[in-house]
């Protein structure tokens, strides 16, 4: 009888001392998966407010009061529903007098257990204000770093890449040899900006010669935004490079980045390996023959005629994350050539549009011509306006496909 009275409170004990360790440990576990997501998902860092939110919901949020007095006022919140809404007395006079008179009386009308739950109820409190306080820490952190980051070089390396403006604004990705506008809606590009150098066509880092096997996402993109491997098996395109990797061989830094996802887009497998592949080689022996070239490349949804007076702009979409196919490809080159005294001289600019299909391969690339202004109508996007030159005699010959396909 007397082992049974000691045997049975010991195992009330042990298992209270495991529930609460439990909680602990699980409130502990969630608030570092919590962090954790705050601070490498850019998506919930900006939407952090609604986390707040959701974990208020289990406590009873009183800003500016300490501990003991949060503490008394939820016990006092069960007799008077006003009293839940309401705040402290102003005056701490009121608070001392409504304290002690009240408080007292009714903590000895609680049991045990209720006195239990309010103190979890005030652990969420302080766990909800632990978080708050640490993603504002992270904040200012972020923005203090994001600020020393911002130097000179970057503005000056920016600026050589971009030296004939930005044709749109939309969530802007710089990497080292190019700059990506990426539609988050579409899942893909809106355009890609790059100047080619001949520099970086003659050396070859051993590095470059082994292509990745997959893409990899930015981490600066919210992963609901991005694609994956999956989107693109079993499909009928494959992927597309708007700034190839060929371009950068020298530089192993560049290469991988042609391989992150907002730099893919869903191709046909016949466009890509021939007109595609002939265009881009077009482009990198512009390159040998002119002082810089800057090319912009993006994807086009044209519209096609439903009926006599109507149009629809109809395309398909890849896997769970619905990546837009577009129809076409457009593709904007911006050539500066040096006169006879070693200046710069105008530039002159050329608009290409292929159509996202598989295409003769005996098609001249002069025939996919087109006029800058009318890629801006249907892209949305505005390019450089100034003063141009036109260009005569290039040529279009087939060009040798000494470059495998990316």
């Amino acid at each position: 009888m007397a082992f049974n009275l000691i045997i049975i409170p010991l195992c009330g004990v042990t298992g209270i001392i495991c529930f609460v360790t439990g909680a602990v440990v699980q409130q502990y576990i969630s608030y570092k998966r919590i962090k954790s997501v705050m601070v490498n998902d850019a998506y919930v860092f900006r939407s952090r407010h609604r986390v707040f939110n959701a974990v208020r919901r289990y406590c009873w949020i009183i800003v500016n009061t300490d501990t003991s007095a949060l503490f008394q006022l939820e016990l006092l919140g069960k007799t008077s529903k006003n009293m839940r809404a309401s705040r402290l007395p102003r005056s701490e006079r009121e608070q001392e007098i409504w304290v002690g008179t009240e408080v007292s009386d009714i903590q000895d009308s609680y049991s045990a257990a209720e006195q239990f739950f309010s103190w979890v109820r005030l652990r969420a409190t302080n766990f909800a204000r632990s978080i708050k306080n640490q993603v504002r820490c992270n904040r200012n952190a972020l923005s203090a770093e994001s600020q020393q980051m911002i130097t000179k070089k970057d503005v000056a390396h920016i600026a050589n890449i971009m030296k004939y403006g930005f044709p749109g604004m939309d969530e802007i990705l710089i990497y080292k040899n190019f700059v990506v506008s990426f539609d988050r809606r579409n899942r893909i590009a809106h355009w890609v900006c790059e100047h080619l150098s001949v520099d970086c066509f003659s050396d070859i880092d051993p590095k470059t010669l082994h292509k990745p096997s997959e893409y990899t996402a930015d981490s600066a993109i919210p992963a609901m935004f991005c694609p994956t491997m999956r989107d693109f098996r079993n499909s009928d395109w494959v992927g597309g490079h708007m700034a190839s990797p060929h371009n950068y061989k020298c530089d192993f830094v560049s290469f991988i980045d042609a391989y992150k996802f907002p730099n893919i887009v869903p191709i046909h497998r016949g466009l890509k390996t021939n007109i595609w592949l002939r265009l881009e080689h077009y482009v990198r022996e512009l390159a040998f023959t002119s002082a810089a070239v800057y090319v912009y490349t993006g994807p086009l949804f044209m519209p096609q005629r439903t009926t006599f007076r109507n149009w629809a702009i109809r395309h398909h979409v890849m896997g769970l994350n619905t990546v837009a196919v577009p129809t076409h490809f457009f593709k904007v080159i911006i050539a500066e050539q040096k006169d006879e005294e070693g200046q710069v001289a105008l530039p002159f600019m050329e608009g290409y549009v292929v159509p996202n299909a598989d295409l003769d391969k005996d098609l001249e690339l002069r025939s996919f011509q087109t006029k800058i202004r009318d890629i801006e109508h249907f892209a949305g996007l505005k390019f450089y306006d100034g003063q141009v030159r036109d260009q005569r005699g290039v040529s279009f010959a087939h060009h040798s496909q000494d470059y495998h396909t990316n």
